[in-house]
């Protein structure tokens, strides 16, 4: 049974060793993961001007307004303006949409390549263009599917999704390192290497919690800076760990000398 603590330990060690070409790796992980074009609304609906009141005073002087008159040339005005927004902001989505599926889900691959293979040998930083060159197709399809799958099972409500997270947790790891497996094949082997370790991956992620919060209170500094890169490389050894359960995959004990 693995040990979270000493997974931690040795990629604190690690990250030491290391330490630039990680926090630079796990820069560009965030923003493949994170980046977003949009914001919350476009715009808020407008509040009903309260009719019931048919006259108003203001320094003494009576003035009588027809709220319906006013709306309507209101509407008039601004909803030409919403319509344009809201084509704006759906082709933003769109493209936003379209580049994580082709680009930052790929280059997350292969940064959590370079943070995996970083445990067996010094790695070279165009690892991060590895889904890039080794199929591509395959490997933007696999995450596609999985995108998909965890959304579907969200909307049976939250926790089936979070179940879901944790059952797939590991396939874009194998797609990192085996880029032309079977989809279907790799999220077998992900539910096989996450059976009865979905819970302690779980307490694992919570240990990171006051990490993440103290990176909130820092604008993210404490993230680049240690957190991420020190969570990634947990990741990888997480998985590292869990890939000896299907030993078909071809564990390779890692050289822990390499660096000297």
């Amino acid at each position: 049974m693995w040990n979270r603590v000493e997974l931690k330990e040795d990629s604190k060690t690690l990250l030491r060793l290391n330490y630039w070409p990680f926090v630079l790796v796990a820069f560009i992980s965030v923003i493949t993961g994170y980046a977003a074009f949009g914001s919350d609304r476009v715009f808020r609906l407008m509040r009903m001007l309260d009719g019931d009141d048919e006259f108003h005073y203001h320094n003494g002087y009576n003035y009588n307004y027809d709220y319906n008159e006013i709306m309507y040339d209101a509407l008039n005005y601004i909803l030409p303006f919403l319509g344009i927004a809201a084509v704006v902001v759906l082709g933003m989505w769109v493209v936003r949409l379209l580049l994580q599926i082709f680009v930052f889900g790929p280059l997350g691959v292969g940064c959590i390549r370079y943070m995996t293979i970083s445990r067996q040998v010094k790695p070279q930083f165009g690892e991060i263009g590895f889904a890039f060159r080794n199929c591509y197709v395959n490997i933007v399809k696999t995450l596609f599917l999985q995108n998909v799958y965890i959304f579907l099972w969200s909307l049976l409500f939250v926790i089936p999704g979070i179940i879901k997270s944790y059952e797939y947790r590991m396939v874009p790891y194998l797609m990192a390192e085996y880029p032309d497996m079977a989809s279907s094949e790799a999220f077998r082997i992900s539910r096989e290497m996450m059976m009865g370790n979905k819970s302690e991956a779980f307490v694992m992620d919570l240990s990171f919690l006051g990490w993440n919060l103290l990176s909130g209170i820092t604008f993210g500094l404490v993230g680049v800076f240690y957190a991420y890169p020190y969570q990634m490389l947990t990741d990888a050894a997480l998985y590292l760990v869990l890939k000896q359960t299907n030993p078909s995959l071809g564990y390779v004990k890692p050289d822990t000398n390499y660096y000297l």
